[in-house]
């Protein structure tokens, strides 16, 4: 972002590397619109510029510059945010697996208590919850580093071919822990888009 004028109250500046398109312009004016201090905005998306006027007795120099730094980063944002969703998603559908293999555990061992196994209820217990570890983690750079899975492969050479279902379950608990990492991070990496905005995103969470 360029400073190309600026007078007590007034501030013009130039995004060299923003394409200003006609969705950006009008996030652009509804953000800053709706900040107190904020009398007027305008955007002129031919040259990539945005006018502000703002009142001196509300907000600082500094403190409209760092609003309006923001939004340089919106291509940088528009990933991240890209990605934020992503990950969301990917979170949500590898907790709904999490529950579906904890049912499926839950439901082998309480026919195991009851002294009636059911042994098909067992392989699609262990099947699914090998579906459930081994879809978990990061595509691009593989999954076999993540813990759970390590856990699995573990436990299995340890319990040996007879305690599959206890090899599942400990897998199972291990992805509990790891999906709780997850969302911690997940959450981590929101709290820095928001902290690293300073304000309203420009684009939405």
């Amino acid at each position: 972002m360029e400073i190309l004028s600026e007078i007590q109250g007034r501030i013009r500046v130039h995004y060299q590397d923003l394409t200003m398109t006609s969705e950006i312009c009008r996030q652009m004016e509804t953000t800053l619109s709706a900040r107190p201090g904020i009398t007027y905005v305008r955007t002129e998306p031919r040259i990539s510029t945005l006018l502000v006027k703002y009142d001196i007795s509300v907000l600082t120099f500094d403190r409209v510059i760092q609003m309006l730094s923001t939004f340089s980063l919106y291509d940088d944002g528009e990933t991240l945010s890209t990605e934020y969703y992503r990950q969301e998603r990917s979170l949500h559908r590898a907790v709904q697996r999490s529950i579906i293999s904890g049912c499926l555990l839950a439901g082998s061992y309480t026919f195991h208590f009851l002294n009636a196994p059911s042994r098909m209820l067992d392989v699609f217990a262990m099947v699914y919850t090998g579906y459930t570890v081994l879809s978990h983690g990061d595509r691009e750079h593989g999954r076999l580093h993540h813990p759970d899975i390590i856990t699995g492969f573990i436990t299995s050479l340890t319990l040996g071919p007879s305690k599959m279902t206890e090899v599942a379950l400990t897998s199972w608990v291990m992805n509990i822990f790891e999906l709780r990492e997850d969302y911690h991070r997940l959450m981590a990496h929101h709290r820095h888009l928001i902290s690293t905005a300073g304000i309203a995103l420009p684009f939405q969470l």
